[in-house]
């Protein structure tokens, strides 16, 4: 989830999202898989088409909020359920994609439930637990910032940041993290010594309000989900934005350690996205689901 956290921006993320948000409770049935025009380009030839693997009896599993990665109420699902869904679709592949709480889906792929979930950020505690697909995205977090807070961020070694790893501007500060999104790590160590305050709300939208408010310093969240929440909340003109990224981070797909054919899986969805780059429908995708972020 940025991202999202195994509870996940990702969001980062991934690992406890995303910045509701970045992560609400859902739609338990299963919905349908319907291949869509972009699908149906990047196959190249039933007769050159694999058949399709016998299904197993598992979903894919996802979470709400996380515009424009994913959500029940997005085109297609949202620009990851739709690279997800056509990537394996690629080598013969159907699965159904349920849309749940953030924390019950990644709880249910490492025990096994569920066959995978996206799109997370890789982090140490998430390697322990299950495998990561080749980046599904690739982005850029930037630090959003309340026009009424004074908090500036210098960047990365920057000279208001005293050379250091780009945290000093936020030591004393409140920074927000919506339930299910992880902080950069960096930032998290602040928390844990009592050096920088933290706020949870819900979802991304109450966190970028709240930073809007004057109530929090700070966000730090991918560009992409960052553009959508503002553009969907009109808050345009009580948001600053660095001039500098805090980091670029990429979102995955992760199938837990413990299911049975697990490296296959990760191996067949990433030979997939490598198809839909060659053939531009990722590209298309991409432009399809995305706000023009900030420069």
């Amino acid at each position: 989830m940025d991202l999202r956290e195994s509870a996940g921006g990702i969001a980062g993320g991934r690992g406890r999202t995303a910045l509701g948000a970045v992560i609400a409770g859902l739609l338990l049935c299963a919905a349908p898989v319907r291949p869509s025009a972009l699908e149906a380009h990047s196959r190249t030839g039933s007769d050159m088409a694999p058949a399709p693997a016998p299904y197993t009896g598992l979903d894919l599993v996802t979470g709400n909020d996380y515009a424009p990665y994913t959500g029940e109420d997005l085109p297609g699902g949202g620009l990851v359920t739709e690279l997800v869904r056509q990537a394996f679709a690629v080598g013969g592949r159907r699965y159904d994609v349920r849309f749940m709480p953030w924390k019950r889906g990644y709880d249910g792929v490492v025990l096994g439930r569920f066959l995978a979930t996206f799109p997370y950020v890789r982090t140490p505690e998430r390697e322990r637990e299950v495998l990561f697909s080749d980046p599904v995205v690739e982005v850029r977090q930037f630090v959003y910032l309340s026009r009424r807070s004074a908090m500036e961020f210098h960047g990365r070694g920057g000279a208001g940041g005293g050379g250091s790893d780009g945290v000093t501007d936020f030591r004393g500060r409140t920074v927000c993290q919506p339930v299910g999104y992880a902080l950069p790590a960096e930032l998290e160590e602040l928390v844990q010594l009592g050096r920088l305050t933290r706020h949870t709300p819900s979802d991304l939208g109450a966190c970028m309000r709240m930073v809007a408010a004057g109530r929090a310093d700070a966000l730090v969240i991918d560009e992409y989900s960052a553009a959508a929440v503002i553009a969907r909340a009109g808050l345009t003109e009580e948001i600053r934005i660095s001039e500098q990224p805090f980091a670029s981070v990429t979102l995955h797909l992760v199938v837990g350690r413990a299911t049975p054919g697990a490296e296959a899986m990760v191996a067949a969805f990433n030979d997939g996205l490598k198809t839909l780059k060659q053939q531009g429908v990722y590209r298309q995708l991409l432009a399809a689901h995305t706000v023009r972020p900030h420069p």
